[in-house]
Parts: C-alpha cells; structure tokens; sequence
C-alpha cells in the first residue's frame, strides 16, 4: 500500500541535505583526530612508557648493587674488636634502592598490561570507524542524492500550472447544448406559482 508524504515545504528538505552533508564532513575530520590521537596512543605506551621504565630497572638494579656495596665496605672498615657497626645510612641507602627496584619492576609490569589494554581499544576502534565510514560513504550519500532528487522533483512538480476543467464535449454533427434557462423564482409567502385562466376555465366547465 503506498504511503503519501504531507510536505509543506520544499525548503526543509535542502536543509536537510546540506546538514547531512555538512555531518559528514565534520565527521570525517573528527575520525581523522580521533586516527591521530590513536596513534600517540600507542607510541606512548609502547616507546616513551616502555623505554623509560626499562631503562629505570636496569638503573635499580645498579642502585641496588652499589648501596649492597657500600653497605659491606662500610661494615668492614668499622668493625672493631668483633663489633658490628650500624651503618645506619648504608642501611637507609640500601632500603631506598630496594624500593626504587620494586617501583620500577611494577611499572614495567604495569606498561605490559595496559599495552595489551590500549592494543585491544584501538582495535576496537578501529573496527567501528571502518564500519562508520563506510556508512558514511555509501548510506549517507545515498540518501542525500534521494532527498536532492526529491526536492528537484518537487519544484518541478510547483512549477507547472493547473489546466482549466474541460467542459463537456459535442459529438459530432452536434452543437454545444446551450445552458438551461433559471426557473423563477416563488415570491415570498406563496406556495406555488398562480395558474392561468385557462386553467381555471377548465376546472369550471361540467363534464356531460
């Protein structure tokens, strides 16, 4: 069953096209960002983050071994007589760096985790943006071109004028039939039209 369409105006439907359009072209430029901030995403992550982690670990490992040092050295050259020394700030340096270490192996444990997080997101995304553009360069399209037809339809559809109606048509041999005389019309107050005095001869004269 064909459904009619009330349209008042022509304008709101170019308007409307020329939205989508313009939607279009913002979206577009939007997932162009979107795309560039991926991709310092991911450069983050697996370059700045990884690297200077690393990098903090192997240094750790180099603290720590250097405070184990300084720790014996300074344990050695001040025991006396059997007695042991504090060393209290060995002892400090040596915690700091232990600490230091486990910081930086749990960083590093850290950036391999949300590595795969972020890997998995921007797979994600680019998944629904593939869908989205290819909606956007075939649907949306499609129905732009349906709304520009239809409005270059219906101008053309405005633009003709209305033909006079056809009165009604002789045969041939015939001419027109000339329009009925109007009836008179009945003065107020009187039923129906006087009759003639013929009429009334007629209703006087006996039947034999």
């Amino acid at each position: 069953m064909a459904r009619a369409a009330r349209v008042t105006s022509i304008d709101v439907i170019d308007t409307t096209a020329v939205a989508m359009q313009r939607f279009r072209t913002e979206a577009a430029v939007v997932l162009d960002e979107l795309q560039i901030q991926m991709q310092r995403a991911l450069e983050w992550i697996h370059h700045d983050r990884k690297d200077y982690w690393a990098e903090e670990l192997r240094r750790s490992w180099e603290g720590l071994t250097a405070a184990r040092l300084q720790l014996q050295q300074a344990q050695v050259s001040r025991r006396i007589a059997g007695h042991e020394p504090a060393c209290i700030d060995e002892k400090r340096a040596l915690e700091r760096a232990k600490r230091r270490l486990e910081t930086a192996q749990q960083k590093v444990e850290a950036v391999k985790h949300w590595t795969h997080v972020i890997e998995r997101a921007v797979d994600e995304f680019q998944q629904s943006r593939a869908q989205f553009v290819d909606w956007l360069d075939t649907d949306l399209i499609q129905a732009v071109a349906v709304l520009n037809r239809m409005t270059a339809s219906l101008e053309s559809y405005t633009s003709l004028e209305a033909p006079a109606a056809p009165g009604p048509v002789p045969l041939r041999g015939q001419t027109a039939p000339e329009p009925l005389a109007a009836a008179p019309e009945t003065p107020a107050g009187q039923d129906s039209p006087p009759a003639s005095p013929a009429a009334d001869a007629e209703k006087k004269e006996p039947t034999p």
